[in-house]
């Protein structure tokens, strides 16, 4: 039974976070394509979204405000680097230095082919009514520095499309997990674990295993599921910062939690070797900017386990 099928046949998410782990033997392979559809993809758009979902994956998407207070999906601190043919005058601008109405008319899929060039900035509402009553489509709703009104209005819609167990609120940030399970406590939250690395891109165990104490001491409050940052150079003897008997370790306790937990590597991402040796350390849900490299290893992976 495909993972999707599954979450939609349990009919509640908690049940499917324990179902993610079928057994020691046989365990349920996902993914998350970041931004929507990684490197492959345009980001962040509606086109994109629909493709990921098609493909079984769970799409990462982003939001922000645009000036006249619309909530639309896009990434970057300003528009320069998606938005096709900006204007010269345009560049440095932020979201918020554009009405919808504005924003709306950008070019944001000519950049990764001729073929996307019609695909725009889509509104957070569109990607909400397009999961509406389609329970298999999940989405990891990564937030750009929103304010706490943000989230309020974010929950109305929430429940206005009944997608409380379907849009996983995301940040980095976990005051707001908290605020956002206050908020919001019938819905889900993501937390990435990032940024946590020294100058010579080695992880930094000290503020990582800081931030995991506080979760701990919190019994992982209003996180429903987690990503970890990691590198990846499989030239050395373990390729992998943190270290493999750390993420080991980790995939362990938050399958003993019944968190599912997944990594994303900012470093040889291309490499469809990485993705075999994380699934050998008992890692069973990858988040990547390379769908094409990724989903042969899980299919892979998959095609191995039913044996």
């Amino acid at each position: 039974m495909r993972f999707f099928e599954r979450i939609v046949g349990l009919g509640t998410l908690c049940f499917w976070f324990s179902s993610v782990f079928v057994s020691a033997q046989q365990p349920e392979y996902y993914v998350n394509f970041h931004r929507g559809g990684g490197a492959e993809r345009p980001e962040n758009t509606l086109e994109t979204f629909l493709w990921a979902w098609n493909q079984d994956v769970i799409p990462e998407g982003d939001v922000q405000y645009s000036k006249d207070g619309v909530a639309v999906m896009f990434h970057d601190a300003n528009v320069n680097r998606m938005v096709w043919e900006l204007p010269e005058e345009l560049k440095g601008k932020k979201i918020r230095d554009f009405t919808w109405e504005e924003l709306r008319k950008f070019d944001v899929g000519s950049h990764a082919g001729e073929e996307f060039a019609l695909q725009r900035i889509p509104t957070m509402e569109s990607v909400f009514c397009a999961m509406s009553n389609f329970p298999e489509r999940l989405l990891y709703l990564d937030e750009k520095g929103l304010t706490e009104d943000n989230l309020r209005e974010i929950a109305k819609r929430v429940h206005h499309y009944g997608i409380e167990k379907q849009m996983f609120f995301t940040s980095g940030n976990y005051d707001k997990m908290l605020k956002w399970n206050e908020i919001c406590p019938d819905g889900v939250g993501m937390l990435w674990l990032g940024y946590v690395w020294t100058k010579d891109r080695t992880a930094n165990m000290d503020g990582l295993n800081a931030v995991l104490k506080r979760l701990r001491e919190n019994d992982f409050k209003g996180v429903n599921h987690l990503v970890l940052h990691i590198q990846a150079d499989l030239s050395k003897e373990d390729p992998f910062e943190p270290k493999s008997d750390f993420l080991r370790a980790f995939a362990r306790e938050m399958k003993e939690r019944g968190i599912p937990m997944e990594v994303i590597t900012w470093s040889n991402g291309k490499n469809p070797e990485v993705y075999r040796k994380l699934l050998d350390l008992g890692i069973i849900g990858i988040a990547t900017d390379f769908p094409s490299v990724v989903m042969p290893v899980i299919n892979e992976a998959r095609a191995k386990a039913v044996k």
